[in-house]
């Protein structure tokens, strides 16, 4: 049996999240799988290389944290906060969720008249 390494309890979640990279600047959809008040554990969707340390941010919150990476086993990944929570207003929060809507709505209707007419 393995020994807990854990210094605080986790608390399962299934969270929308978003992993920042700055070199090269790009960015990862991810799904934050459990948290504690030192890290989480996080999964990634697509197969892109993600480096040992990023910025988190997690959707639902606007929380965001600078994290490394303690272990990974494929798309799955731990990671130790490295920052406090930097401060995301809420009204925020509400205005990136309606623009993501918008992008994505505006992107159906891209493929929709993109298809060939009958």
């Amino acid at each position: 049996m393995t020994s807990e390494r854990r210094q605080s309890v986790r608390r399962r979640t299934y969270l929308g999240g978003r992993a920042t990279y700055e070199k090269p600047v790009s960015s990862d959809e991810c799904l934050v799988r459990d948290r504690s008040s030192g890290g989480a554990r996080i999964e990634f969707s697509g197969s892109t290389p993600f480096p040992d340390a990023f910025d988190l941010t997690i959707r639902d919150s606007g929380e965001k944290r600078s994290v490394r990476v303690v272990w990974r086993d494929g798309l799955r990944a731990g990671v130790a906060y490295e920052s406090a929570a930097l401060p995301f207003a809420p009204e925020a929060a509400r205005q990136i969720r309606k623009l993501e809507a918008d992008r994505n709505a505006l992107a159906r209707r891209l493929a929709r008249s993109e298809q060939p007419m009958r």
